[in-house]
């Protein structure tokens, strides 16, 4: 079973930490075995609120709860899968491995912090991060969508906390594709693979901020396929 909406992931907390999470996976296993009813939903109360304010954009503590309360009594691996899974990974493996990568100032690392650069419209960082590892135009996410930092400027198909069009996302996108990006890569989204052209001309973000139009013919100017 996976989680109900891979978008809607729950976010990192600033400094992740592996150990705290096996803890909390070792936590999760014990409460399902609990005889009180509402042992699981106390430990997903406590983990969210631990994760900080942005997490009100996100996953609900219902849907967690829901999700968790789905595996019954769980092993330690189950408990762990869960986590992954709520976080937008595959698979416990996967998500021990991103954690390591953040740790180590990887171009995971790197990438992580693009990423959250695109969205929030910090140009400076996005050109920065590029100069210093120009291989993260290319590098894809290790969450179950593997996008690549273009897919980001469309704010659909990735985790919803960073669905968000800032003012300056045409320069942001023009220096991608100017830096290299493929045009026509894809993530693996909603059941298929999703070209950033397919996610920004129908996501409602670039839209509201009025700039869709732009990012489109930005997107075609430069070869990208209909």
């Amino acid at each position: 079973m996976s989680f109900p909406n891979p978008q809607d992931a729950l976010p990192l907390p600033t400094r992740p930490n592996l150990e705290r999470y096996r803890k909390l996976a070792k936590e999760l296993a014990k409460a399902s075995k609990s005889s009180d009813e509402s042992a699981v939903h106390r430990w997903v109360v406590h983990w969210i609120r631990a994760l900080g304010k942005r997490n009100k954009l996100h996953a609900t503590a219902r849907d967690v709860a829901t999700f968790a309360a789905s595996i019954g009594k769980c092993t330690l691996a189950q408990a762990q899968f869960v986590i992954a899974r709520c976080h937008g990974f595959e698979s416990w493996p996967k998500f021990s491995k991103h954690l390591q990568a953040l740790a180590a100032k990887s171009t995971m690392s790197r990438f992580e912090a693009a990423a959250d650069a695109v969205v929030n419209g910090d140009i400076a960082t996005v050109s920065r991060l590029l100069r210093e590892d120009p291989k993260l135009v290319k590098a894809v996410s290790s969450r179950e969508h593997g996008s690549t930092l273009l897919h980001y400027v469309s704010a659909y198909g990735v985790e919803s906390y960073r669905q968000k069009t800032p003012e300056n996302i045409v320069s942001i996108i023009e220096l991608l594709l100017n830096a290299g990006a493929e045009v026509d890569a894809t993530s693996h989204v909603y059941g298929g693979e999703c070209t950033t052209l397919g996610l920004a001309s129908t996501s409602v973000h670039p839209e509201k901020a009025g700039v869709q139009e732009a990012l489109l013919h930005v997107l075609l100017d430069h070869g990208a396929s209909m």
